[in-house]
């Protein structure tokens, strides 16, 4: 598993340059990002969406996330959304 490693790290890992790297991961997060994937598979969460059973039954996650406002890593994407939508960005990470 690669998950969370630097671009350096996932390059020694699958002996590839880290521009090949770099160059599918941006390829892959276009083709998530993209209308069609993202607006069939991809829904945000409404500010009155209960918190999922999969974190709320979980001892590893639950404890730390229980009081949990805003971004966990601190990093916030700065949006301006309409005010009929500020619900879905408030919070959000």
């Amino acid at each position: 598993c690669v998950t969370g490693l630097s671009i350096r790290h996932v390059g020694e890992r699958f002996q590839h340059s880290n521009e090949t790297i770099s160059k599918y991961f941006r390829i892959v997060l276009m083709a998530v990002s993209s209308p069609p994937f993202y607006n069939k598979y991809i829904r945000l969460p409404s500010a009155n969406d209960p918190i999922s059973s999969f974190l709320r039954g979980n001892p590893k996650f639950f404890p730390f996330l229980s009081s949990a406002i805003g971004a966990m890593d601190g990093t916030h994407i700065n949006c301006c959304p309409s005010a009929a939508d500020r619900h879905g960005a408030r919070n959000r990470k």
